[in-house]
């Protein structure tokens, strides 16, 4: 792998000799290394050639955001080679939050809101062969697919993941959203401190590859939730960056955990074409939503 980076970057005219080093535990898709040259520091990430759509998104986005006047990743280069897609980033100083003191928290969970409300304002990725790759047009053809998915012959009662009482409770939760209208927008999909690097008091936010376009503020809000990146008083910074009232939150509140619900239908279905081996590990996170919904959802 190593002389694959030296490859990489030799073909880019970066001189070495080069310090390369892996950055193990920030992530489980990418393979990211620490590269130091004669030139700079950099960041290259590498993946399979099949998850070259990911990176030429994850690169529209990160121009995209850094118009928008949020520090993030200056791409320096990115393509194919032997067989890899790679993406070789300018390092950003400082450390990356997951290592920032409880100090820092604030401001980073208070910036990853403020930024949060710039790029939902972005309605498309404008990546044509990202586009076309979506199988769903927006959310609401997304609704329509999962609710026309809930059938006697679906695996979710074939498997007991639920039984066919509490799977009518999910069509009568899901059909709550057939007369709900939603914002588009752009959605990081991901936010937490460990995506960010933070220098004094600049917080840059990194790592788009689960990007998407989808309901916003919801969906972001809905994620995160799901994730437990977030302490409550994290959360309520996170709030406050986006300028959402506590009494706003909540009103959104039972839309979001719908959502979230539609969220994780969706993945299950994709899992089943594509990652039956960890089907089951999706059907969980169906019940967890599920569960999770406020009783006038149900």
């Amino acid at each position: 792998m190593i002389t694959l980076i030296q490859n990489i970057l030799q073909q880019h005219q970066l001189v070495g000799p080069f310090t390369i080093q892996q950055i193990i535990g920030l992530g489980v898709v990418n393979q990211v290394f620490e590269v130091r040259g004669q030139q700079g520091q950099y960041i290259i990430r590498l993946n399979e050639a099949t998850s070259e759509l990911e990176y030429q998104k994850e690169y529209w986005c990160l121009e995209r955001v850094a118009s928008l006047g949020i520090p993030t990743a200056k791409v320096l280069a990115r393509g194919l080679f032997a067989g890899h897609c790679y993406m070789i980033q300018a390092k950003i100083p400082g450390q990356n939050g997951k290592q920032s003191g409880a100090a820092q928290q604030a401001l980073i969970w208070q910036a990853l809101g403020r930024y949060a409300r710039k790029f939902h304002q972005v309605k498309r990725i404008e990546v044509a062969a990202v586009e076309e790759a979506e199988f769903h047009h927006d959310w609401f053809a997304r609704l329509r697919y999962n609710l026309e998915e809930l059938n006697p012959a679906d695996s979710l009662l074939a498997r007991r993941i639920f039984t066919p009482q509490e799977y009518q409770r999910i069509r009568q939760a899901l059909e709550r959203l057939l007369n709900k209208k939603f914002q588009s927008g752009l959605v990081h999909g991901d936010l937490c401190p460990r995506n960010v690097i933070v220098e004094k008091d600049q917080v840059a936010l990194i790592d788009w590859g689960t990007a998407e376009i989808n309901v916003v503020p919801h969906n972001e809000i809905g994620v995160l939730l799901m994730s437990g990146e977030a302490s409550p008083e994290a959360f309520a910074y996170f709030l406050e960056g986006m300028g959402i009232s506590d009494s706003a939150f909540q009103e959104m509140k039972p839309d979001i955990l719908l959502l979230n619900l539609l969220h994780q239908l969706d993945k299950y279905r994709w899992a089943e074409s594509y990652d039956a081996e960890h089907l089951s590990d999706y059907g969980q996170k169906i019940r967890v939503a599920f569960e999770g919904l406020e009783p006038s959802s149900t």
